[in-house]
């Protein structure tokens, strides 16, 4: 019996693939005649992903975009399991266009699929070239997307470096330069447009309702080294339910004897109905005969009340022996609160001592330190497929990323991930 979920996945997949058959069948008739050059192609990619653990009352998820993440054991094919089909079109020697859908397991815990690529692309010359529609945050140093599990040497991309990092499509423009440095290439981007992009954290699901985002990126690629520059900025209009905050901080300064009254006031007045995220990153790769090396790292804020902080730290090594890839891996996140004291007198009123049990609620919401080690093998087993295991220690002092059995944040655990990944393309 196959589910509603999986019928619509089936359907949008079959639409595209359909809609790029048919639009080559045009193409080709057209160039029979002489009258266009247009060309069309279908490409895919997938992961079929087992993950297993015997933590208590603890989900592993690889991005705090996942709802259900890993339970305790349980064997979990759903949380690094995805498919996708795209479509790439050539219609002359300037324009050309491209659509991606993803299906994976989303924030509802359904399987429905999602248009991750959609655009026009104008290259005028072999050294620039403009971009129309959704796309992808240039961020990632293995390729343009983390939901192409071939492209990278691990199982997941670091779930510690870029788990926080979801926002990660948008709807607008992006502009490239390219040009020849030393014995590579130097690329740089600019981008902007609407975010799109949604959290689950503490059983509540937080979407963007009229996010903008806009960023830069700055690549070198030469033969063995590979380097990249990433800044982004995100705004969105939401304030993650801290109205309520705002209210109960003004509603305890009409209750409190002065001065408490004045800095309950003072602390209202900074909540904002707005939440920025900005992010900066770098990553290295280096790339000779058997031997590969790969650093990664982001510096991020929130301006969501109170403002948090943070840094995450991935690093890979491989060496490659024939069809087999033995690789070792670490990583590691912190993101603390902004402090800002509130001390409020205990007995005045119950509306202050809510607020007084409150204010630590808001200071840890994302609060967040863990750091992963691991040990694994990629067996290339065919030209466009890979067979991965990996065994991860997880050691987190307080987590936003892991979540307990009803979906809130961790306090501290420490667990081996156990996991395996078929990923292909095609």
């Amino acid at each position: 019996m196959i589910s509603a979920g999986m019928k619509k996945i089936v359907t949008a997949l079959a639409a595209l693939t359909c809609f790029g058959g048919l639009s080559g069948v045009k193409a080709h008739a057209a160039g029979m005649d002489g009258a266009s050059t247009v060309r069309w192609a279908i490409n895919g990619f997938g992961t079929l992903g087992a993950a297993y653990h015997e933590e208590d009352n603890t989900r592993f998820r690889r991005s705090v975009d996942q709802r259900a993440g890993v339970r305790e054991g349980h064997v979990e094919i759903r949380n690094d399991s995805v498919l996708g089909v795209q479509v790439n079109g050539v219609l002359d020697s300037r324009w050309s266009v491209m659509a991606q859908a993803v299906t994976r397991q989303d924030v509802d815990r359904k399987w429905t699929p999602q248009l991750t690529w959609a655009f026009v692309k104008y290259a005028p010359n072999d050294w620039s070239e403009l971009r129309f529609g959704r796309m992808a945050v240039d961020i990632y140093l293995d390729g343009d997307s983390r939901h192409v599990g071939y492209a990278y040497t691990t199982v997941r991309p670091y779930a510690d470096v870029y788990g926080r990092l979801t926002f990660d499509t948008f709807d607008g423009v992006d502009a490239a330069l390219q040009h020849s440095l030393g014995s590579g290439l130097l690329r740089f981007k600019l981008f902007g447009g609407r975010t799109r992009g949604e959290v689950y954290l503490n059983d509540v699901v937080s979407d963007l309702e009229k996010g903008r985002t806009f960023g830069a990126t700055l690549d070198w690629v030469g033969e063995a080294l590979s380097l990249k520059l990433s800044w982004g900025s995100m705004l969105t209009s939401r304030g993650y339910g801290h109205e309520e905050l705002r209210k109960g901080l003004m509603t305890a300064g009409a209750l409190l004897p002065a001065p408490w009254d004045a800095k309950a006031a003072a602390r209202a007045a900074e909540i904002a109905d707005s939440n920025r995220i900005s992010y900066l990153g770098f990553g290295i790769g280096w790339e000779r005969g058997p031997y590969s090396l790969q650093l990664v790292g982001t510096d991020m804020s929130m301006s969501v009340y109170p403002g948090f902080e943070g840094w995450g730290l991935g690093a890979t090594a491989a060496y490659r022996i024939g069809n087999w890839k033995p690789f070792v891996t670490w990583s590691r996140s912190i993101i603390d609160p902004v402090e800002r004291q509130l001390v409020l007198p205990a007995g005045v009123h119950p509306a202050v001592d809510a607020l007084r049990a409150g204010w630590d609620t808001v200071n840890s919401y994302i609060r967040h330190e863990q750091r992963t080690a691991g040990i694994g093998v990629r067996y290339d087993f065919a030209d466009n497929a890979a067979l991965k295991l990996q065994a991860d220690r997880i050691d987190a002092k307080r987590s936003s990323s892991l979540l307990d059995d009803a979906g809130y944040r961790t306090g501290a655990r420490s667990f081996t991930l156990f996991s395996a990944t078929l990923d292909f393309v095609f």
